[in-house]
């Protein structure tokens, strides 16, 4: 159809598209997780008539690629574990993309995007999801050591932000707090019936940090009351957790389900969500739980305590302490008509706060404020 426009529509589309700024985005995968969901939803939903998008993962495994619109996406792959030939293959990528800003995410793409980007001399937005306490001596220092070479930095919440300035040394000047936004209509599911047996739900990746073996652990001493989980996930913990649910005879009552783009659909089978980590940048999980009208119970850390107001709209129990999750889960489901105002009171503090409009609107400030001087930069280079 395209070769039956006239001309002046052909014309106007490519001076539109000359004049929209270029993002182009580096992040390891785009498979399940918050880092992963921010960009898909960026893509998605910036204004079109001034953004355009690009996608580079460093790796084919890609579940949220589909839900993706409007934006290429290119695989430059990782080879073995140093990856040297990365920052070379990435630069001539950028230079075939030849766009205005690169946005980096998560570790891979952050260290070798950047080191690209820096050799066109384009200019960098990273933005940071966790509070990365599981890094080894060399992530950290790699951090530290390119402190300078992102222009802006974003942090997902002031937690974040926090540990950004202090374990990495970057000026605060430099960071501006956006937090995840969640697209609102997704969570419109029926109210949660608070019946027996309850049903509890974890999701995310089975690491360490996410710390789904104390709640494994607690709801072996709770065995005599009637209750189900859901565990959700993928990851090197899998095998651990699953051998505690046989030692502690729970295979019957806990089930293992592979993650899924549709979370309304995992929400809308449970009562309560179970945020148990020991450390969190953010918590989107417990934010889109929160939306769908669950109550959330979460570790008091991080970014999970900056959006969840104990015993008002969520319930915080200190992380790791399974005496506190064993009382709390306890009172849960003894008395399951407490959860009911807690959890509306979540959800109305939640589609009041937590909608994605907010995070695209700052989002795009950031795209334009440093635009104009990688636009000029490359029009002089093409000159």
């Amino acid at each position: 159809m395209d070769a039956y426009r006239s001309f002046d529509e052909r014309y106007h589309d490519e001076t539109q598209r000359k004049h929209m700024i270029h993002v182009v985005y580096i992040i390891p995968t785009l498979n399940f997780g918050g880092a992963e969901r921010l960009v898909a939803d960026l893509v998605n939903n910036c204004d079109k008539t001034k953004f355009r998008f690009s996608v580079i993962v460093l790796f084919d495994q890609n579940s949220l690629e589909k839900e993706i619109t409007g934006a290429p996406i290119y695989v430059v792959p990782k080879k073995g574990k140093l990856s040297f030939h990365l920052r070379e293959d990435l630069r001539e990528k950028l230079k075939e993309l030849k766009p205005d800003i690169v946005h980096t995410h998560l570790f891979g793409a952050d260290l070798w995007g950047r080191l690209a980007a820096r050799d066109l001399s384009l200019p960098v937005v990273t933005t940071e999801h966790n509070l990365n306490y599981s890094y080894g001596l060399f992530r950290t220092l790699v951090r530290k050591l390119m402190k300078n070479y992102s222009q802006q930095y974003v942090a997902c919440s002031q937690a974040v932000a926090d540990y950004m300035s202090q374990t990495y040394g970057i000026g605060q000047d430099k960071i501006v707090v956006i937090k995840n936004g969640i697209v609102l209509k997704k969570f419109v599911i029926p109210e949660p019936t608070w019946q027996e047996p309850l049903r509890f739900a974890m999701i995310g990746r089975l690491t360490q940090q996410k710390g789904q073996g104390i709640v494994l652990s607690v709801l072996a001493n709770l065995k005599h009351l009637p209750w189900q989980l859901d565990v959700i996930g993928q990851g090197e913990n899998y095998k651990f957790l699953r051998q505690m649910c046989a030692q502690f005879g729970l295979d019957e009552r806990v089930n293992f389900l592979s993650p899924e783009n549709n979370v309304a659909k995992i929400l809308s089978q449970a009562q309560v969500v179970l945020t148990p980590s020991l450390w969190e940048g953010l918590g989107v999980v417990a934010m889109e739980a929160m939306v769908a009208g669950r109550l959330i119970v979460a570790s008091n850390t991080g970014g999970l305590k900056e959006i969840i107001q104990d015993k008002k709209t969520g319930l915080l129990i200190e992380p790791g302490n399974v005496g506190e999750w064993t009382k709390a889960l306890s009172a849960i489901i003894n008395n399951p008509e407490m959860c009911k105002p807690i959890a509306l009171a979540g959800q109305n503090f939640a589609r009041d706060n937590f909608g994605l409009e907010k995070t695209i609107e700052q989002y795009q400030k950031v795209y334009q404020i440093f635009a104009p001087a990688s636009s000029m930069l490359k029009r002089e280079k093409t000159v």
